[in-house]
């Protein structure tokens, strides 16, 4: 987490800042975790998941947008459940 914290400051400018993510980022969100995915070096799946499945494996809290004023989307940062194995 203070990985992915250090990478959404970095992505702030005079005219952005952090804040919840809503559910009218998803759009955003999922273009950005898409360019991610078409990498093949940052999950086991290969395309991101509609709003519902995304929605249901992430924890509601810390779930964070790095925006600009207009709300164009920088950058984003979520939680999620993994096993203790």
């Amino acid at each position: 987490m203070i990985a992915v914290l250090w990478i959404l400051l970095g992505m702030i400018t005079v005219n952005s800042s952090i804040r919840k993510m809503q559910r009218k980022d998803w759009k955003q969100v999922r273009a950005i975790y898409g360019e991610g995915l078409s990498t093949g070096l940052s999950a086991f799946i290969s395309e991101a998941p509609n709003w519902a499945e995304w929605n249901a494996q992430h924890l509601k809290l810390g779930r964070l947008v790095s925006s600009e004023k207009d709300d164009f989307i920088l950058g984003w940062a979520a939680l999620q459940a993994v096993p203790d194995t």
